[in-house]
């Protein structure tokens, strides 16, 4: 910031403005004269606030509302060039942080307008990405509403938008948990032992969050409830969501603000009773399913694993056991024991594939695997997941060399090429499993 208050910073920020307001005024001097109007009242107004004031940013956004609306009412004309013009003054007045809480809103919900207009679309991304990149001042509606925005852009039928809101939706959401932990820094909130929420009213302990601490809780609880299909309640407005990209929204937010978990006893509640119970229940095909089996005989048809959704849920496990594992003991065992399964014979090679490569994550790790044997294996009456996943592997090694061989000669020498890599592959993950906890 020290950049854009110098005083030259200042002096071009005004030129900037009143160049703005002349173009604007000029532009719409035939067919929107009330626009017209407008503009040539806010050079009038910015000039005023130049000559009277010592503190021209602070008086600026004082009255951002006023100086800001013939902007508005200029992308109101829906005139593309008019538009884009004044998108482009109005990111110059959020990227030196004049503008106001109201400002603020007035202008998203222009933006929304714009969308729902099909108007400028990466435009609008990058508008709302500087807003809420530089300021602070939009929290509750306008940030849901803000969101929603990029959102309902990333599911429009131009693969170019689609990708630019995708990046838009994941920065975002990252700027969200950043000024919560920014919050954090600021009171000096640091909890080392979270003592998780006692009740089922998830809602009873919003009121005990700070206002960036509650964004970030309403976000995340959302994005629970998307990824589970059901109605969100913060995002009002969203239309539609996958659950591939919600799965990578939640996994982005857990491996990068585990602080934010173990601190704050309102998030670990979510972490038990929302992201537990749904990576169980989306979990539920891939245990069902075994491959080869005739669905003739049962009275309804087993849902076949997804491998686009499994994979991103196992990365989502991961993440769960190695960022969260005190927290989450009972759950972590459940987790531990699904790994285990999805290395059975009977399940599609793809999805042992995946379950082995997140055991091997877990096996570089042995401070966590002699907490493994601690929590379960070295209790009388708790699943003895330690032993279970090195019998898994070791019965998933044999399996590799009982593939009856093909009649091609080169195929079977690809084959055995493969299998040996492989069989290296877990060797050393066996391996890790039993000196890590010597």
């Amino acid at each position: 910031m020290s950049g854009t208050n110098s005083p030259e910073a200042v002096k071009k920020l005004l030129e900037n403005m009143q160049s703005d307001l002349r173009a604007l005024s000029l532009e719409c001097k035939k067919k929107f004269p009330p626009v017209k109007e407008a503009a040539e009242s806010g050079i009038i107004k910015v000039k005023t606030i130049a000559a009277r004031n010592t503190e021209i940013l602070a008086a600026l956004k004082e009255n951002s509302s006023e100086v800001v609306q013939p902007f508005l009412m200029g992308c109101g004309t829906k005139e593309p060039k008019i538009t884009q013009l004044c998108l482009a003054a109005i990111q110059r007045l959020m990227s030196h942080e004049v503008v106001s809480e109201t400002a603020a809103g007035n202008i998203i919900n222009m933006l929304w307008q714009l969308m729902e207009n099909s108007l400028e679309e990466l435009k609008l991304l990058q508008t709302v990405l500087v807003l809420l990149t530089t300021n602070t001042v939009v929290h509750d509606e306008a940030l849901s509403k803000a969101i929603v925005l990029c959102f309902r852009l990333h599911f429009t039928k131009d693969n170019i938008t689609n990708n630019t809101a995708a990046a838009t939706v994941r920065q975002v959401v990252t700027v969200v948990f950043e000024r919560m932990v920014a919050e954090d820094e600021r009171h000096k909130v640091i909890t080392e032992q979270p003592v998780l929420v006692q009740g089922n009213s998830n809602r009873r302990s919003v009121s005990t969050l700070k206002p960036c601490a509650k964004d970030a809780y309403m976000l995340f609880q959302d994005l629970c409830q998307l990824v589970n299909a059901d109605a969100p309640y913060w995002l009002v407005g969203m239309t539609e969501m996958t659950r591939t990209f919600g799965l990578e929204l939640l996994e982005s937010v857990l491996n990068d603000f585990p602080q934010v978990f173990l601190q704050h006893q309102e998030f670990s509640f979510l972490l038990k009773e929302r992201v537990c119970p749904l990576v169980i229940k989306l979990f539920s095909p891939n245990i069902k399913f075994r491959q080869g089996s005739s669905t003739s005989s049962s009275p309804a048809p087993v849902e076949k694993p997804y491998f686009p959704i499994c994979m991103r849920l196992l990365r989502v496990v991961s993440v769960l056991i190695k960022q969260f594992y005190s927290l989450l003991v009972t759950e972590c065992e459940i987790f531990l024991s699904l790994l285990v399964k999805f290395l059975d014979a009977d399940k599609p090679q793809w999805l042992r594939a995946v379950a082995v490569e997140s055991i091997h994550r877990l096996c570089v790790q042995p401070r966590l695997l002699r907490s493994f044997c601690q929590s379960y294996d070295m209790k009388q009456h708790s699943t003895k997941v330690f032993r279970d996943i090195v019998n898994a592997l070791g019965s998933f090694i044999q399996s590799l060399f009982l593939v009856p061989p093909t009649g091609n000669p080169s195929a079977t020498t690809n084959q055995a090429g493969k299998d040996s890599f492989v069989f290296c592959f877990l060797y050393s993950a066996l391996i890790y499993l039993r000196i890590s906890i010597l």
